[in-house]
């Protein structure tokens, strides 16, 4: 895979949950974007995994993704901003 960017919005925040990393406000950008593709996502403060056709790939978070992270699970003032992921591919589900 490559590496996507990704833009977080007001609505996002709006609509994002504190300290759920399947529906944070930047899981919420993932899967507006990639709503075809996309499994399932989990956004940690050290990375982002992706589920895709079965396949499962890792991006480390940038200092700008933790931050925001942090500051948005606290309840604290945050604004919009875009994030570049680069993701590599990590390992394959078996299908039993």
């Amino acid at each position: 895979m490559k590496q996507l960017k990704f833009k977080i919005t007001d609505r996002n925040i709006l609509e994002g949950e504190k300290a759920n990393p399947q529906n944070c406000a930047i899981a919420r950008a993932i899967k507006s974007k990639m709503r075809k593709d996309i499994e399932e996502v989990s956004v940690l403060p050290t990375q982002v995994i992706l589920k895709m056709h079965n396949k499962m790939f890792v991006a480390p978070m940038p200092k700008e993704g933790t931050n925001f992270i942090k500051r948005f699970d606290r309840g604290l003032a945050i604004n919009p901003f875009e994030l570049d992921l680069k993701f590599k591919k990590g390992y394959a589900l078996s299908s039993i």
